[in-house]
């Protein structure tokens, strides 16, 4: 683990690199990097090698340049209201491509199941729907349900590097790796930079992992990878954890909820992560009627956690009886202002082309209707989505609104030919063959065969 870089990890890191993408301080581009000529690859893996052994960086690499995103539906004047993003050098973004390429086989068996953020084969999908088989398990057998969506505040910034460096220990047997990876986050600075130009001061880093670095969704895993086990079930996508406790009465739910919350709140507080109780909420689950304004009972440190009727996991809002019924509205809308936006590109006699209009649409458009359609796709309110993206569908290919629904999507996917021999037969025969074309993974694009897979 400790040895030289080959050649090989590092053509393997610099293919990784997404091109198009803001440079570090230094203003080398991914682009530069990945033109490079195999006498500049043998001395940049010479020099890695040579920074790996000796435990030294040079000092360029520890200054990142941050730029503030502003979050979905957060107001433009509040501070707290942007997400800090560390724009890193690109030399040092290969360098952490390497390191995590020979750390993760080690790391990623001993992470908990429960955890399934940024690892391979894993996705918020993974979790939403794990959560969501849960409850309905939990309305067969006529059980009330529980949920805690536990928040975070600005977890990957607090993350203490002394205890970050005891765990580390604990998950890597290298001794000398584990001292490379404290050295590539001591001793780190930022300066902010805004979007007309101006720039802050030099400040200093003590504490945390830089968000957009490879490494720190990793490095957090590891952090967090030690969770104590609860009686409720936990569940996991980096810092976006969620608790899920179903018994046969509310008075069992609420005191094992409040039980498990203890032990959360006692070990964040150990390891210094600061947990929001204004923002960490409860939520209940169950088929009664007559109880659907029931609120549950949960506390933190003394002070009851906020109680919603239809909290969002992940990006999915999940109302009591999980009808989706608001989330799809909320998609419904999400995806009508997309449509519009590829309107305004679309045009007879101007405008985009018909390539760019689809990946455009699979893009912007695609993107939010298809996201979690698993776990919502048997809702009877689904029927709200479906018109928008044939709308979609209608707009890039040029089809009438007489035109049979499954052509909009032979139009934008399959071959001309194809198309023609459709055209050529009657409802029943073309519909069949229609359905069959489409269900050929081979002539989708990956973003409609999920849709059309998944809402079929």
């Amino acid at each position: 683990m400790s040895g030289q870089f080959s050649t090989a990890e590092l053509r393997a890191a610099i293919g990784n690199l997404r091109q198009g993408k803001s440079p570090g301080h230094d203003n080398i581009h991914p682009e530069f990097v990945t033109h490079q000529s195999e006498t500049t690859s043998a001395w940049l893996c010479s020099f890695f090698s040579s920074c790996f052994q000796r435990s030294k960086l040079p000092k360029t690499w520890r200054r990142a340049a941050v730029i503030a995103l502003l979050k979905p539906g957060k107001t433009a004047e509040d501070p707290k209201a942007y997400r800090p993003i560390s724009l890193l050098c690109v030399p040092f973004k290969i360098l952490e491509r390497m390191i995590l390429s020979r750390i993760e086989p080690v790391v990623d068996p001993q992470l908990p199941r429960e955890q399934a953020g940024f690892r391979r084969g894993r996705s918020t999908v993974d979790q939403v729907t794990l959560l969501t088989q849960d409850i309905e398990d939990s309305f067969q057998a006529k059980e009330k349900v529980g949920v805690v969506l536990l928040d975070l505040t600005a977890a990957y910034d607090t993350v203490w590097h002394r205890g970050l460096h005891l765990k580390l220990l604990r998950t890597i047997p290298d001794r000398h790796m584990v001292k490379f990876i404290m050295e590539m986050l001591s001793n780190r600075s930022f300066i902010l930079r805004t979007s007309d130009g101006q720039r802050s001061r030099l400040r200093r880093l003590r504490n945390g992992v830089p968000q957009g670095s490879v490494l720190s969704p990793l490095l957090f895993n590891i952090y967090i990878h030690d969770l104590p086990e609860t009686t409720s079930r936990q569940y996991g996508y980096a810092d976006d954890l969620a608790i899920m406790l179903r018994r046969t009465t509310w008075s069992a739910v609420e005191q094992g909820l409040n039980q498990d919350m203890s032990i959360l709140a006692a070990y964040l507080r150990k390891w210094r992560l600061q947990l929001s109780t204004g923002k960490t909420v409860s939520a209940a689950y169950h088929l009664c009627n007559g109880e659907a304004k029931r609120e549950l009972s949960v506390s933190v440190d003394n002070k009851r956690l906020e109680h919603q009727l239809a909290p969002k996991y992940l990006g999915v809002r999940l109302d009591r009886t999980l009808s989706y019924k608001r989330h799809l509205e909320e998609v419904r809308a999400k995806v009508t202002a997309r449509v519009s936006l590829i309107r305004r590109l679309a045009g007879t006699t101007w405008g985009a082309s018909a390539r760019t209009l689809r990946i455009s649409t699979q893009a912007l458009v695609f993107s939010a209707a298809e996201y979690c359609a698993p776990v919502w796709s048997r809702s009877p309110h689904v029927k709200k989505v479906d018109p928008i993206i044939n709308n979609a569908l209608r707009i890039i290919t040029g089809c009438l609104k007489p035109t049979p629904v499954f052509f909009y999507w032979l139009k934008a996917i399959v071959s001309t030919s194809i198309q023609f021999k459709i055209s050529t037969m009657g409802h029943d025969q073309g519909l069949a063959l229609a359905t069959a074309a489409l269900a050929t993974a081979a002539l989708l694009p990956a973003g409609i065969n999920t849709r059309s897979d998944q809402v079929r």
